[in-house]
Formats: structure tokens, C-alpha cells, sequence
């Protein structure tokens, strides 16, 4: 838009007003002479009086304008960056609005529809300086805070929990994937959901636990708030759902063939696979999890989609640096000051707290960003991205952390309002740079740890240290306990996890790789002995058993071109057809003249 369109657009009214602020002596009444007088002034006039009227926040707006906005003013990128709007722009409710007059200011001379004229921009940027950047505000771990008080007066300061999840993840994908494949996770028909007896045989698998202990969880209080757990627990399932990993089987979840090559698999590849399905297709919405906002299920909530919104917050973590902390608040400035914005739903009214009449979220600060956004953002980042490994966490419990929306209708009672409300600090690490794209190759950040067994050679293990949820599932599989500390290797057992190929290397790394030393000539003269056991037969598949009438029928069959290859000899007058070559064998029979009566059903 040029300077003189957008003059024209005006009345003359509204001319007469801009020709005040510029001072000009011209008393023109026609609106081309009007438009003319301002135009020249603006473009080639002295600009050094009203320049003079400008504060600090004019200029800054005015700059960005003209040097990173295209000419636009960013109310929502502005504030992030400065903190405040100026006053011109500053927001106005309807009773200031008729009781005061609004705050004198020169900038409408610059802005018409908070866009500066195209051919009135070169000469902006010959007056104002350009904006100077506005970095992350990062912590290293020194710089972390050791403790934290909410906005509770009345609370003490509680010690920030700090939790680098790469070590997590790599211990607890494989030990949920067996939990999975032993059939020992409950899922709704419906829903795919875990229900609560799911979710507490998951938390007794994971490394630590859940975020939360049962201890955080303030229970005579949970109707102001709901419980604050489980997290890592829920999130497991419906990942692994997402990913193609496992499928509900008979109200259980089962492993996918995907799911049991996963055991297998790179870790950074099956966490990078997740990652993206639940970018694309994860459900529930995560916007579900925050259970004081109602009304999400309604037609009139108007939800967007959660491909977009997840993407646009992977998108700015993009632009995030790596290996360094920096608080949620943070990621929430820079977000809205780089453009990393999205919607949650196209009507807030249909969502509410408390009451869909008083506590809609259409009401005038009820529903912006720190209450719809930024809470989407905190499920996002601490139940699923950190789950998966891909960030670090520094966290507290979430009792009156973020009392944003302190003042709306029926949230007397609320001591928070989500259960993510506690997430203070994120960090990207190695394995979130390689699956956000950051990095091409993947380099793990590997804690060394101690021995977990000696082994004797009568098979005994002697647990040096406390084993860990995944390997103690797997000691539990391979081993009958003897004593608290003592158990012994079970040759049956052994033998009957070992039937599949995958699931044999894996406890015998398990076991190469627990030990304080090598392993002892009779513990690995037990793995070979299991490992040619175990596969000295194959499955060859269902068969039907056919019985001739008598032997030489018998005999013919095996023979013949048209159906030798198909069958094979199962006795003097049995003949054995694997049910794939059933269909063929049939029409063999024809050429032959003979016929195979069907099977009775039922």
C-alpha cells in the first residue's frame, strides 16, 4: 500500500486530524488538497518536530516495522519482545474508552492500519535504528535454581527436580515393549486408553517412575484441580499406538511386527519413528488432558487440528539451542516474538471453566494465549516429548504455579489448572536435536553404570546393585529367586523365551552386558545349548491331514504332477496338505477325476 492510498482511504474528518499532529499551516478543506499536504510532508517535509514527539516504545515500533515486519505492526510479537505496547496501540476497554480521551500520540501520521506505506518506509529507516535481536535467555545446570516457590505466600520454596530423559527413554521403551508383548497392558475397546490397573503395572516398569510420586498428589484437595498424575505412564500407550508399534488385541495391547523388530532397533530410530506418527496422528488431543477446561467434546468448541498445532511448536523448539536450559516462559516469548503461532480453537466461547454461561473462554482475558497456547504447549513438551527422551525436564509440583487465570469465573477453587503447570525448564538434547532434525547423525549421551550381577558357575546370579524396572522384568523372565539378593538362571525358562531369535540375543546381551566379569564356560555353554534348542524346529503352519481310501490312492497322490507338489506323505493312507496349497491341491484332484469333500462347519 502506498502513502496516498492509504491517505484517501480516510475522511476528512480524520485528515484534519493527522494535519494537527503534523503541525502543518495548511488550512485545505478539499480531501485531495488534504491528502496532497500530508503526503508531501511525510515524504519530503521536516519531520524533526513531530520525530521529537515519539517515546521510546514509538520508535521501537516503528522499527521493526520497517526492518523485520514488513511494515506491519505485531501487537502479539511486540509485547513478547518489550513487554509492554505503546500507548497508541495499547489495549482499551469500553469504559476508558468513554471516559477518557484516548493518549495523544504521533504515530497514526506512520501507521494506517498498522501498516506503514510501502514508499514511506525508506525514509523511516533513514531516522530510526534498526532493532537489535533478541536471544534466548539461556541457563547452564550451575545457573539452574536449586529450589523454587510458587505463587502461593503461605508455601515454602520446593527443590527444582532436574531429569535428563535420554537415559530414561532407553530404558524404558524396551521394558514397556515387553510389557506389551507379555500381554500385560489393558487398554479401553473404545478409547485405546489405559485404564488405572495399566497404568500402575507401567510406572512400576519405568525408570523412576512416574514425574510425580503418589506423595505429590495433594488428594483431600482434588476437586480443586483434579490428580496430578499419571503422565509418563498414560503417554506410553497411546505412543506406541500412534507409532504402529502395538494394536489392541481381546482388550489388551499386542505388539505390531513393527513393535517386536523395535526391540531390536536403534533406539534413536524407533523414538525418531514415534515421534513423527504422534506429530501426525496421535490421539487423544492433548488439549484433553487439561480436565478444567470443558466443553472440548461439544460441536461449538471448534477445535483446530493437532497436526498443525504440533508442528508449529516443533517448529519453534527448531529454533531453540541446544544443550542449554531455558524456562517454558522462555519458549512462550520467543514463540510469539518469531511467529511460531497457532490456534486451539476457532471459537473460544465454547469452551469454559466451571460454567459454560460465566466461565466461557470468549470473555476478554479468559481464553488468550497463557491459558489455551501455552497450556496446550506444556502437555506437548511433558507428557509425550519428554517421555520420548527428546527434552529435559526441570520441574516442580504444579500448586499455584501459573495463576494466570486467577480473576476468571469459577476458579476460586482451582489450585492449578493443568497438571503440567509445574514444567519450569526444558533442555534439547542429543537425542531431540537428531529427531527434530537439528543434527544428521545421532551422538548418545551414555551414563556409565555399574555392574547389575556376578555370575557362578552353577548358574547363580548375585545382584551387585538395586536392578533397574526393565532388568529386574527381565531377571523375573529368566530366573527363579533364591533370596533377596540371590537367584539362579532357569535352563526351562531360558529355553521357552528363547523360541524367538530376536528375544534370544536380547537376553544374551542382557547377560553379556549385566556381569561384573566374562561369562562364566557354563553359563554361555547353557546359551549355545538354548540357542541350538530353540531352533531346531520351525512352524510350518496350519495342514490338512487327508486319509485316502487306501494306500495305493495314497500313493498315487504323492506321485503324480498334478498334485505331488502340493502334498506330502503323512502315513500308509494319510496324505498332509499345508492349508496355503490347499486350493491348488484341489484342482490337481480334478485333473485326476477325484474330489476333496468340504469340512462340515461348525
Amino acid at each position: 500500500m502506498q502513502l496516498h492510498q492509504a491517505l484517501s482511504i480516510l475522511t476528512s474528518n480524520d485528515l484534519k486530524e493527522l494535519r494537527k499532529l503534523a503541525l502543518l499551516a495548511d488550512r485545505s478543506t478539499r480531501k485531495d488538497l488534504l491528502v496532497e499536504a500530508l503526503a508531501g510532508f511525510l515524504l519530503t517535509g521536516d519531520l524533526g518536530l513531530v520525530w521529537s514527539d515519539l517515546d521510546d516504545l514509538d520508535l521501537k515500533a516503528i522499527g521493526e516495522a520497517v526492518y523485520n515486519w514488513e511494515g506491519y505492526f505485531d501487537a502479539v510479537r511486540f509485547r513478547a519482545k518489550y513487554g509492554a505496547l505503546p500507548s497508541y496501540f495499547g489495549p482499551r476497554d469500553y469504559f476508558s474508552s468513554r471516559r477518557d480521551p484516548p493518549p495523544r500520540s504521533v504515530l497514526p501520521l506512520f501507521f494506517y492500519q498498522r501498516e506503514i506505506p510501502e514508499d514511506l518506509r525508506p525514509r523511516l529507516a533513514k531516522l530510526v535504528a534498526q532493532p537489535e535481536g533478541a536471544p534466548f535467555r539461556t541457563l547452564t545446570d550451575a545457573e539452574l535454581p536449586q529450589t523454587m516457590r510458587s505463587n502461593d505466600p503461605d508455601a515454602e520454596a520446593e527443590p527444582l527436580r532436574r531429569l535428563a530423559t535420554e537415559a530414561l527413554v532407553r530404558h524404558d521403551l524396551p521394558a514397556v515393549l515387553r510389557l506389551v508383548g507379555q500381554g500385560g497392558v489393558a487398554v479401553g475397546a473404545k478409547t485405546g486408553l489405559p485404564g488405572s490397573a495399566a497404568v500402575a503395572k507401567i510406572e512400576a516398569i519405568l525408570l523412576g517412575g512416574d514425574w510425580y510420586a503418589s506423595t505429590d498428589d495433594w488428594k483431600e484437595e482434588r476437586w480443586s484441580g483434579g490428580p496430578i498424575r499419571p503422565i509418563r505412564p498414560f503417554a506410553w500407550p497411546v505412543l506406541l499406538q500412534a507409532g504402529g508399534l502395538a494394536k489392541q488385541e481381546g482388550g489388551k495391547l499386542a505388539l505390531t511386527a513393527r513393535g517386536k523388530k523395535a526391540l531390536a532397533g536403534p533406539i534413536e530410530a524407533v523414538v525418531s519413528l514415534l515421534f513423527e506418527r504422534w506429530q501426525l496422528k496421535g490421539t487423544p488431543d492433548e488439549l484433553r488432558r487439561i480436565d478444567l477446561i470443558k466443553g472440548q467434546t461439544s460441536k461449538g468448541a471448534k477445535l483446530t487440528a493437532c497436526t498443525e498445532r504440533r508442528l508449529a511448536i516443533a517448529d519453534a523448539l527448531r529454533d531453540c539451542p541446544v544443550g542449554t536450559w531455558i524456562s517454558v516462559d522462555e519458549l512462550f516469548r520467543q514463540m510469539q516474538l518469531l511467529g511460531h503461532q497457532f490456534a486451539v480453537t476457532y471459537n473460544a466461547w465454547g469452551l469454559y471453566f466451571s460454567d459454560p454461561q460465566y466461565g466461557a473462554l470468549g470473555y476478554e482475558g479468559y481464553g488468550g494465549f497463557e491459558i489455551l497456547q501455552a497450556r496446550y504447549i506444556l502437555v506437548y513438551l511433558f507428557e509425550y516429548l519428554a517421555t520420548l527422551g527428546l527434552i529435559d525436564v526441570a520441574y516442580t509440583t504444579p500448586y499455584h504455579v501459573r495463576p494466570d487465570y486467577a480473576g476468571s469465573w469459577g476458579t476460586d477453587e482451582f489450585l492449578f489448572l493443568s497438571r503440567y503447570d509445574g514444567l519450569r525448564y526444558i533442555r534439547i538434547n542429543a537425542l531431540g536435536a537428531f529427531c527434530l532434525g537439528l543434527t544428521e547423525r545421532y551422538q548418545p549421551t551414555l551414563e556409565a553404570r555399574p555392574p547389575l550381577l556376578a555370575m557362578g558357575s552353577d548358574l547363580g546370579l548375585t545382584l551387585l546393585r538395586e536392578p533397574e524396572p526393565g532388568e529386574r522384568l527381565l531377571l523375573e523372565r529368566i530366573a527363579k529367586p533364591l533370596s533377596a539378593d540371590r537367584s539362579a538362571l532357569d535352563p526351562e525358562a531360558l529355553l521357552r523365551h528363547s523360541a524367538d531369535p530376536e528375544e534370544y540375543q536380547r537376553i544374551r546381551a542382557f547377560l553379556e552386558s549385566a556381569g561384573d566379569k566374562a561369562l562364566p564356560t557354563e553359563v554361555r555353554d547353557l546359551l549355545e545349548s538354548v540357542g541350538e534348542r530353540a531352533t531346531a524346529l520351525t512352524d510350518g503352519g496350519p495342514a490338512r491331514l487327508i486319509r485316502c481310501r487306501d494306500a495305493s490312492t495314497a500313493a498315487m497322490l504323492a506321485a503324480d504332477p498334478a498334485t505331488a507338489p502340493h502334498c506330502s506323505r503323512a502315513g500308509e493312507r494319510l496324505i498332509c496338505v499345508a492349508e496355503p496349497k490347499l486350493a491348488a491341491f484341489r484342482k490337481g484332484l480334478a485333473r485326476l477325476g477325484l474330489v476333496l469333500p468340504e469340512t462340515p462347519r461348525g
